[in-house]
C-alpha cells in the first residue's frame, strides 16, 4: 500500500496533514525516515512508525502455485478447471490476481497476490524480469539453436525478440531463459527453429523459484525471505 493511504486508514492522520507529517520527518520505515507519500509499504517486511509509534496494518498476500496442465490461468470459468481451484474456501480470493499467465497446456510457477504495484512492475516489458522454463521438444535439438536463440528470434512473421539463453540438456530437453512475456512465446520460439514443444514447465520468475515439493495443482504462501527478494519491484516506476 502507499504510505499515505496507510497513515490515513490506520494511523489516524488526516489527508490534509499527510504532506506536513512527512515533511517534518515524523515517519520512518525500517528505521529510515520517509518523505515520499507514494512510498510502498507492506507490513510483511516493513516496520512503519509515526512519531516513534508503530502503525499496524494488514499485510499483502503472496502465493506461488504450481499450475497443472490443462488448467486455465484464470480466476473462474464455467466449464474448465482454473488456477484458483488450488485454493481452499478458507482463503478469501477477493483482490487476488495472477502474475504471469501460462497457457492451458503449460505447467509451472505462477505468482498470485493482491499487491497490484508488484504485479504491474513484474510484468511490464521494460522491467526485463527473467523467466526460466524447462522444455521438451519432439525434434532433436541442435547446437546451432543456441546461437539462434542468443541472436534473437523472429516469431509471428515480423516480431523480433530479445536475445534468449538456451541450454541444451539432451537431444530433446532444454532450459530457456527469457526477459519478455509475449503470448505463447516459448512455443513460438521453438517452432521458429523447427521444433514442436511437447512439455513446458516454468520454474522461475525473477528471484522466485518454483518449490520442488509442490505437486501440480498445489500452492503455498511465499516465505518472508521470498517476499523480501521481491521488494525492489515494490518501488519500480
Amino acid at each position: 500500500m502507499r504510505i499515505d493511504d496507510v497513515l490515513i486508514q490506520y494511523g489516524a492522520v488526516k489527508k490534509s496533514d499527510i504532506k506536513r507529517v512527512l515533511r517534518e520527518n515524523r515517519v520512518s520505515v525500517n528505521n529510515q525516515l520517509i518523505t515520499a507519500r507514494n512510498e510502498q509499504v507492506d507490513s510483511s517486511i516493513h516496520h512503519l512508525t509515526l512519531d516513534g509509534r508503530q502503525i499496524n496494518f494488514p499485510p499483502h498476500r503472496y502465493f506461488m502455485v504450481n499450475k497443472a496442465m490443462r488448467t486455465l490461468s484464470a480466476n473462474k470459468d464455467a466449464e474448465l478447471p482454473v488456477v484458483f481451484d488450488a485454493f481452499p474456501d478458507t482463503i478469501d480470493k477477493a483482490g487476488l490476481y495472477i502474475i504471469g499467465r501460462l497457457d492451458f497446456l503449460s505447467q509451472g510457477l505462477l505468482l498470485i497476490t493482491d499487491n497490484g504495484k508488484l504485479g504491474r512492475n513484474l510484468i511490464k516489458p521494460e522491467a526485463h524480469v527473467e523467466k526460466v522454463y524447462q522444455v521438451e521438444v519432439k525434434e532433436p535439438l541442435e547446437s546451432d539453436d543456441v546461437r539462434k536463440f542468443r541472436a534473437g528470434l523472429v516469431i509471428d512473421g515480423d516480431v523480433s525478440l530479445a536475445p534468449a539463453q538456451l541450454v541444451i540438456l539432451s537431444d530433446h530437453t532444454a532450459i530457456v531463459s527469457i526477459s519478455e512475456g509475449k503470448n505463447r512465446q516459448i512455443r513460438k520460439m521453438f517452432l521458429s527453429v523447427g521444433k514442436l514443444v511437447t512439455k513446458l514447465v516454468r520454474t522461475q520468475i525473477g528471484p522466485i523459484q518454483l518449490d520442488d515439493s509442490l505437486k501440480p495443482g498445489d500452492y503455498r504462501a511465499l516465505t518472508k525471505s521470498e517476499i523480501l527478494s521481491l521488494a525492489p519491484y515494490f518501488k519500480a516506476n
